[in-house]
């Protein structure tokens, strides 16, 4: 038995799904169109600098959840997968996804993007595990706040080891991890298996001195 987990943002997808969520958001006027796409920008930036403070992210992104009841949220999820996040899919991850289940390996995606809004990019990849960033929800309605920690860097690793004790999956052979992003180098470390997914420059400079396998599904 493998594990096989995945970043979703850039590796599965050629984009990113907080950052196309802020602009789903905007583009429908869902919040202040220039101060809200304006942070937006700032804090996705600051993601790729590897100087994202996520608790910071956190209390920026969720706040929009708290602004609708969850069945509205729900149709807007839908919506914005069909017009942000479909065009984005990559028919080589698709491909990936499906040897790795035709393989019987466990899968689960490991994002930091919200489970809220990566919950329906699982969906559609037919992964039933998804480890991400949890936002507080309580009596049918999003707070506004984090649960618990983020699942970002080391974050990232806490979540695999909890989830892997949590359903006792520790007769597994290898973990494969694929990411695109420098800010998964913990978890890379902590797999059997990194492979680097069109890294950026960081991840590529150390995969490179790791020796870890690289490869595009672009």
């Amino acid at each position: 038995m493998n594990i096989a987990l995945f970043d979703l943002d850039n590796t599965l997808i050629s984009g990113d799904s907080d950052h196309e969520w802020g602009n789903f958001l905007v583009d429908n006027n869902y919040v202040d169109p220039i101060s809200y796409k304006e942070k937006n920008n700032m804090f996705f930036e600051q993601y790729k600098n590897g100087t994202l403070c996520p608790r910071e992210f956190a209390q920026f992104s969720y706040q929009p959840l708290t602004k609708f009841s969850y069945n509205d949220l729900k149709i807007l999820r839908k919506r914005f997968f069909k017009e942000k996040i479909y065009p984005l899919i990559l028919p080589k991850a698709i491909e990936l996804v499906n040897y790795h289940i035709n393989n019987n390996d466990i899968l689960a995606i490991v994002t930091s993007t919200n489970s809220f809004i990566s919950k329906i990019s699982a969906e559609f990849f037919k992964i039933s595990h998804l480890l991400a960033s949890e936002p507080e929800f309580i009596d049918n309605k999003f707070t506004g706040r984090l649960e618990g920690y983020p699942c970002y860097q080391e974050g990232k690793v806490s979540k695999v080891k909890d989830w892997i004790k949590l359903n006792s999956f520790n007769n597994y052979k290898d973990i494969y991890f694929y990411t695109d992003s420098h800010n998964d180098i913990k978890l890379m470390e902590y797999c059997t298996k990194p492979i680097a997914v069109d890294p950026d420059d960081k991840l590529k400079k150390v995969a490179n001195k790791n020796k870890w396998e690289i490869i595009s599904l672009r």
